[in-house]
């Protein structure tokens, strides 16, 4: 590995033929389902194995990457499995706000049950402003841009896992919103490893779309120093203080309050995997959950010193504070499934990457890590990040 060429010698056919048949059999297993599944998943197994049959004859590395990024915008077409109210409420709150009203403080009688608040940020409120009448558009539009971004970096397993896997696809259909808060929390951590500042600001622009992507900040201020957290909360400034002004922190605290409250039984969380059925109070779990949060965030400050911390602590701060409570849901999954997928190939030791032709990847890495190099390593390879 020479300083002009920072990525290394090309990896050898044989291993990126490896990488991709094993990239190729976990997307044949995520697709195998009970019952009766929809006819595309049916399809996509059949295009995948016999990509998969072909690849053990002929090198189609390119095509097994073309093959699965367009099972992954299939799949995505299809009416989901799942229902979430998250973007109908989201609407109601956006129409509330244009007609001058308070989207903050009150329940909306379009959700189901009625009755349950916006409890996310202002920018959510100006996100699905461009396809209002169908919010649904814009969390496809970010799964699909996730996809894109995968398929050209060129690194199979990744892209497969976040192609294939049912939680992922469901949750960019669903009426949830993690889709697109993965995406801005993918953007943000990739410019926070280079351009600590600029990826300071750009989390402060995924909290103000959901907050609970606060929880990669304690491992960016150990990671790159005072400086982000002034970026971060100047930024959060410009989001978050004229809903503040508008509408008051006692009608956003109450609609953040509220939507906690609503879940009466337990769900996709610790409490649910232990059987809880109330012996223990909700308040209780969720006091277990903040206390890990808070714990392990404190642990990213003080002991967060490299990129790999930087994203593997944060997502395990976003992991206990979302799933060690009362309630939680398989849509959370999506908001961290990108970062992860980016990394996966890189952190498993996997090589393999495919090269597109004229390798774009090469020449855009290779100009950055001249120009703005990666602060720390991920996972002991100073590539990883990319």
């Amino acid at each position: 590995m020479t300083p002009e060429d920072p990525q290394g010698p090309a990896p050898e056919a044989p291993t990126t033929d490896r990488v991709v048949w094993l990239a190729l059999i976990v997307a044949l297993v995520l697709l195998l389902q009970t019952g009766t599944p929809p006819r595309v998943v049916v399809l996509s197994a059949i295009v995948i194995a016999a990509t998969l049959a072909f690849s053990l004859k002929w090198r189609l590395a390119g095509g097994a990457i073309v093959v699965l990024l367009l099972v992954g915008l299939g799949l995505r077409i299809v009416p989901p499995t799942g229902f979430s109210d998250v973007l109908t409420v989201t609407e109601a709150a956006t129409r509330e706000m244009l007609a001058g009203g308070n989207p903050y403080g009150h329940g909306f009688e379009e959700s189901i049950p009625p009755g349950a608040p916006f409890a996310y940020g202002p920018l959510a409120l100006l996100w699905y402003l461009p396809s209002l009448a169908d919010p649904g558009r814009m969390e496809l539009l970010a799964s699909v841009v996730v996809l894109g971004l995968l398929a050209l970096r060129g690194r199979p397993l990744g892209l497969a896992i976040y192609a294939a896997t049912p939680a992922f696809v469901v949750a960019s259909g669903d009426g949830s919103n993690d889709t697109t808060a993965g995406l801005l929390i993918l953007i943000a951590l990739l410019a926070a490893v280079r351009l600590p500042l600029l990826g300071a600001a750009l989390l402060a622009a995924a909290v103000a779309f959901k907050p609970y992507a606060l929880a990669w900040l304690p491992g960016l201020v150990g990671f790159a120093g005072i400086g982000p957290l002034l970026v971060f909360l100047a930024t959060s400034a410009v989001f978050w203080l004229p809903a503040l002004v508008a509408w008051g922190p006692g009608s956003m605290l109450w609609s953040y309050r509220e939507a906690d409250a609503l879940h009466s039984r337990p769900y996709y969380s610790l409490a649910y995997g232990l059987g809880s059925s109330g012996d223990v109070p909700p308040a209780a779990w969720n006091a277990l959950r903040i206390g890990a949060g808070v714990a392990l965030a404190v642990l990213n400050f003080v002991l967060v010193r490299s990129a790999a911390g930087l994203i593997i602590g944060g997502t395990l701060v976003f992991a206990a504070t979302l799933f060690l409570g009362w309630w939680s849901t398989f849509a959370y999954l999506a908001a961290v499934a990108p970062i992860v997928c980016w990394h996966l190939d890189d952190w498993l030791g996997l090589g393999g990457r495919v090269a597109w032709p004229g390798d774009p990847v090469r020449r855009v890495t290779t100009w950055a890590d001249l120009a703005i190099p990666v602060r720390g390593t991920v996972m002991g390879s100073r590539h990883a990040a990319r």
